[in-house]
């Protein structure tokens, strides 16, 4: 079975990957409900991936496979992950590692990191924090680099202004795409709580820049509401709006709507009246509307 790569977080979205799974057993069912989960996931259309992947899950269940087991309960929490379903993701993720532990199978650092990812996304942080730190300092440099732009995320929202700082020189030394928009967006988040609004609004614009390269649109989201916040700080009221707006839009637009309203709701503070105004409080009934 190949590996689906790990879109994660709230934030962040960093793409990593397990290790090699094991092998796929000659069970026809189970093949073809893998197929059509990774499939569905990349045709964008997660909420059919969770259920493609829950059906494959049951089958490598039935069968008690627990390589297949671990390899089916990652891909799971992920689709959940960028279903917006944290609450699920965080029950699946959870069930499998500690039944990998429970059977002694050591958890795999991809796993650990979807469900630190489902833990910050459901609003705890802390232990969220302390999750990612299992495996910050661990040989999988992909889930050590996502672990440490999560904990920046952490730090960020807790003001530790240090730590922050700390996770930005951890992201410096990586090459990849992903970990330069990582570092990017905590750079902004840095420069925003040194008052440096003018860096805060340039490394948000290259965060932007890079997230959409990598197709992490939950990134731009984020990076487009840095920039809007740094725009408000300098009083530029209009570039905030629009900014704010472009961000709701885009969350909107991947069905978070938990995210997307606050920006929305805001733009309504910043623009009394205008299209962007207009175009806010559209979005907003259109996320109220219960065939949303």
């Amino acid at each position: 079975m190949k590996r689906l790569l790990l879109l994660l977080l709230a934030l962040a979205a960093c793409a990593k990957s397990a290790p090699d799974p094991a092998p796929i057993p000659a069970d026809q069912a189970m093949q073809r409900a893998i197929d059509a989960g990774r499939l569905t996931y990349e045709m964008e259309r997660p909420d059919a991936a969770v259920a493609d992947y829950r059906a494959a899950l049951t089958r490598a269940q039935a069968r008690d496979d627990l390589a297949v087991i671990g390899d089916l309960g990652f891909d799971l929490a992920v689709a959940e992950l960028r279903a917006n379903m944290a609450d699920r993701a965080l029950v699946d993720a959870r069930a499998t590692r500690l039944e990998l532990e429970r059977r002694g199978s050591q958890a795999f650092p991809a796993l650990i990191l979807a469900e630190a990812t489902a833990l910050y996304r459901s609003g705890a942080a802390p232990a969220a924090d302390a999750m990612a730190l299992r495996i910050e300092t661990g040989t999988d440099a992909d889930a050590a680099r996502g672990a440490t732009f999560l904990r920046g995320l952490i730090a960020d929202e807790r003001g530790d202004e240090a730590a922050l700082a700390a996770a930005v020189n951890r992201l410096s030394a990586a090459n990849a795409s992903s970990a330069q928009a990582d570092r990017a967006e905590l750079l902004a988040r840095l420069a925003l709580r040194r008052s440096d609004l003018a860096g805060a609004r340039h490394a948000a614009m290259t965060a932007v820049s890079l997230r959409q390269d990598e197709m992490d649109y939950r990134g731009v989201a984020r990076a487009l509401a840095l920039q809007g916040e740094a725009a408000e700080l300098s009083g530029d009221r209009d570039a905030a709006a629009d900014l704010f707006l472009r961000a709701g839009r885009s969350a909107a637009a991947q069905g978070d709507a938990a995210s997307a309203r606050p920006w929305l709701r805001h733009v309504l503070d910043l623009a009394r009246n205008g299209s962007v105004h207009d175009v806010a409080t559209a979005l907003l009934d259109s996320l109220d509307r219960p065939d949303r």
